[in-house]
């Protein structure tokens, strides 16, 4: 197997599984301030260690866009999170998770990359199936609200991408870029948490939930960036963000959500787009 797909396929289980927990631990009302500040309370040591272990640790320009992603990366998440309060997962994870398709709009509008029918069908599947798992969300309790915080997160993940390859291209390292990235969300979360000054968590799930999800998140993260150093993003990304069919599998066996006529068409038109990504 080409390690670019191995190490995609790692991404993909780490971000299924850990968008399967955004959704879990919203049974015990998880504070947004606490729950950011406790994952990147985890992100940033994991991270740092998986750069040591790979003998990342060395400093470049390319870090910068790292740095930049952690002031992105936090909005994104807590968007994801606040997203996941009253929607469904396997309804809003697979629009979050077409955020490749941002990511190759904007290579191929801002670095000159091509655009193929494959790629400009996939980016037309996944505007369906944002429309498709969007449709049933405007009529639903508290449903136009999470899809917004849907899109936004969309949206950042996909800036998220480009900055990833502009990183890895001005000379910065996987795991280190990862970790770079953490510190950056650091000087959003921190504030943040001390502006709502809501009670840290000392035992239960919501305190091993955040601190699950920040050793989850960075190791997918350092997975994807390396992928990208094999092989092209418009090849990686789309394999790693296929974990939005974990995480709904993971929803309707374990917390009991159904699988509509409207979320299956969406979840169908998101994997097509997938699949002309990864061919085109």
């Amino acid at each position: 197997m080409p390690p670019e797909v191995l190490f995609a396929l790692f991404a993909l289980g780490l971000l299924g599984l850990n968008d399967f927990l955004y959704k879990w631990g919203q049974r015990w009302e998880l504070r947004a301030a606490p729950f950011m500040l406790l994952q990147n309370l985890a992100y940033v040591p994991n991270a740092l260690a998986l750069a040591w272990w790979r003998g990342d640790l060395a400093l470049a320009p390319g870090l910068l866009f790292g740095a930049l992603n952690g002031l992105l990366a936090f909005t994104a998440f807590l968007c994801l999170l606040l997203a996941m309060r009253r929607g469904e997962a396997v309804a809003l994870v697979p629009i979050v998770r077409l955020n490749f398709a941002v990511t190759a709009a904007l290579t191929i509008a801002l670095l000159g990359e091509s655009l193929t029918w494959a790629k400009g069908t996939g980016l037309a599947l996944a505007a369906l199936a944002i429309l498709a798992g969007g449709g049933g969300l405007l009529t639903a309790r508290g449903g136009r609200r999470s899809l917004l915080f849907a899109l936004t997160a969309m949206g950042l993940f996909g800036v998220i991408g480009l900055f990833y390859k502009l990183g890895l291209r001005f000379g910065a390292l996987p795991a280190l870029l990862t970790a770079v990235q953490g510190m950056g969300v650091s000087l959003a979360a921190v504030p943040f948490a001390l502006w709502r000054r809501d009670p840290i968590p000392l035992r239960g799930p919501a305190l091993w939930v955040p601190l699950a999800c920040g050793v989850l998140t960075s190791s997918s993260y350092v997975c994807l960036a390396v992928a990208f150093t094999y092989g092209e993003a418009v090849v990686v990304a789309p394999i790693a963000q296929l974990s939005f069919v974990l995480t709904g599998l993971l929803a309707i066996l374990f917390l009991g959500e159904r699988l509509t006529p409207r979320k299956a068409a969406s979840v169908f038109f998101a994997a097509l787009a997938v699949v002309l990504f990864t061919r085109g």
